[in-house]
Order: structure tokens, then C-alpha cells, then sequence
């Protein structure tokens, strides 16, 4: 009797677990064709011609698997000297196609720089930076710190929040 009382309990238990699993299946939505979350691709591209003192036409693209994402409620590009000599730039990015968003700037005195977009959406929140200099001696400073393996990323300067 006692053993008809376990094995009914166990029965119960196992069909209540198994009814939970069945109803338990992995979500799929928003899943690419190859079953993939979906991911940001992001080119952060600088003016072709890059001189002291010119303005030059900064833009990132960004898509979505393959697609332009133009989902960002807070767009920025901040750009500013490494070595601190001066104070950094920040301005509203322009959305000028779809997924393109641009920033126009003159360059200050030779030397490298960093150029950072910010993007900020319901679903993402991205910041990629990326070097360059101007002059022959800071391209050649650049080149070094790149070999050296110093390309990695250095923060914004001091008193700067995200």
C-alpha cells in the first residue's frame, strides 16, 4: 500500500514536470535565418582628406544584419587630442542617410587623435573609437603605438560621463 502511495506521488510528479517542460520551448523570435540573436555591424569612417586646421566630414554606419539600424535616440561623436592639449568636442551626430550618421569638424594642431561615436537605442548601446593623426611626425607616433599594441582603447578624457 505504502508502495502504490510512492509510486503514484512519483508518477504525479513526473507528469507535472513533464507537462511544465512541454510548455517550456526555446524562444525563436527575433532570431536571424541562421538562428543567430541579431548583431550591430558598425563602420566608423574618416574624411579621406584629413589636414590641420580643414573640416573633414566624420560618419559611422551602422547595420543590423546587413541592414541599415536606425533606431538610436541619442546620437553623438565626440573627438579630442590624446595628449589633453585641448578639451574635447561633442556634438549631435547628423543622421544623413538611412544607418549613417555624420559629424563635421575642423582639425586642430598635428597630432593623434580619437574619434568616438556614441549610439544609444532600446536595444543597443554602442561606442566604438577609433585613432588618427595628422602630421607626418604623429602619423609616424601613431604607427609605433599601434605596433607596440597600444591600439587598444584609452578612455575619454577627465570629467567625461556616459
Amino acid at each position: 500500500m505504502k508502495r502504490n502511495r510512492i509510486a503514484i506521488a512519483a508518477s504525479a510528479l513526473l507528469a507535472g514536470a513533464s507537462m511544465l517542460l512541454a510548455g517550456c520551448q526555446a524562444d525563436t523570435s527575433g532570431l536571424d535565418d541562421k538562428g543567430f540573436k541579431p548583431h550591430l555591424t558598425v563602420d566608423l569612417q574618416l574624411p579621406e582628406q584629413l589636414e590641420q586646421g580643414q573640416e573633414g566630414r566624420f560618419a559611422i554606419v551602422v547595420k543590423e544584419n546587413g541592414e541599415p539600424y536606425d533606431g538610436f535616440y541619442q546620437a553623438r561623436f565626440q573627438l579630442w587630442p590624446e595628449d589633453g592639449s585641448s578639451a574635447p568636442v561633442t556634438a549631435q551626430a547628423e543622421k544623413t542617410a538611412p544607418g549613417t550618421y555624420s559629424f563635421v569638424q575642423a582639425i586642430g594642431p598635428e597630432g593623434v587623435y580619437r574619434i568616438k561615436f556614441s549610439g544609444v537605442s532600446a536595444d543597443y548601446e554602442i561606442m566604438p573609437s577609433k585613432r588618427f593623426a595628422i602630421g607626418s611626425e604623429a602619423v609616424e607616433a601613431l604607427a609605433e603605438m599601434e605596433k607596440a599594441g597600444a591600439a587598444a582603447a584609452v578612455p575619454a578624457p577627465a570629467g567625461h560621463h556616459h
